[in-house]
């Protein structure tokens, strides 16, 4: 729990500031070469491959709290009360730190703990919903990413087309968020063919490239919805693979 809080914050920190390197986080520099040392380190560990990139995603916890502080303006309409955020974020460390030393979290801290995620999970949507933006109601994949570092995230910059050859272990790995935060189903397949389909509830797909996929433009469609809505809330991201014989 005490992760699904810290990146709820990381989302709405990348969601109002941005994802890149140099985005405008008005934290030392100092601080950014400690990520970008954690990264490289992670890239290391998994010789060459990087299923994270994003910066944010490796900065410690308490620089969290830094970044909304040091950007209160951006984060006042969601946030509301900087006293109480801060008295929250305070708690939820404390947790975090319980856990990270191996000791259990008594009933009522559980409790409290889930009632804080809770309550910063409501500051964001009743935001989005006073605001009316389309992004408020439908489900978004944020990118897509495989285990060869490679990263779809729908700009220009994110359009990567690796080489697979049949019987290789491929995996993909969609991020997608739901402003309501409604149940998210999966589904990755081959356009326009019934020879490939995978669906599931967990959004990272494992499997073995199959002869059906072998080509030159190989199309795969990446797909996240919530079929719980009352309404169709879907979207979809184009994947391009180049498959080789085996």
């Amino acid at each position: 729990m005490t992760i699904e809080y810290e990146n709820s914050l990381r989302r709405l920190i990348i969601k109002l500031i941005g994802e890149k390197d140099d985005a405008p986080f008005k934290i030392s520099e100092d601080r950014i070469n400690k990520w970008k040392e954690k990264r490289e380190i992670e890239l290391k560990k998994n010789k060459g491959i990087l299923i994270e990139n994003r910066i944010l995603y490796y900065s410690d916890f308490y620089d969290l709290n830094t970044i909304i502080s040091k950007n209160w303006e951006l984060f006042a309409p969601i946030l509301l009360n900087k006293k109480r955020f801060e008295i929250f974020f305070n708690e939820i460390e404390l947790f975090r730190n319980s856990v990270a030393h191996g000791r259990t979290l008594t009933l009522s801290q559980d409790n409290l703990l889930s009632g804080i995620t809770s309550d910063l999970k409501n500051l964001i949507t009743v935001y989005h919903n006073k605001n009316e933006m389309k992004d408020d109601f439908f489900i978004q994949i944020i990118r897509v990413s495989d285990n060869l570092g490679n990263i779809w995230d729908g700009e220009l910059g994110g359009r990567p087309q690796p080489t697979l050859r049949v019987g290789d272990d491929y995996e993909l790995t969609i991020d997608a968020n739901d402003p309501k935060n409604r149940k998210i189903s999966y589904e990755l397949s081959l356009f326009a063919s019934p020879k490939f389909r995978m669906k599931q509830d967990t959004h990272r797909f494992n499997f073995c490239i199959p002869n059906e996929m072998i080509g030159k433009n190989t199309y795969l469609i990446a797909s996240a919805s919530t079929p719980e809505s009352e309404y169709e809330n879907h979207e979809i991201m184009e994947i391009t693979l180049t498959v080789l014989p085996k």
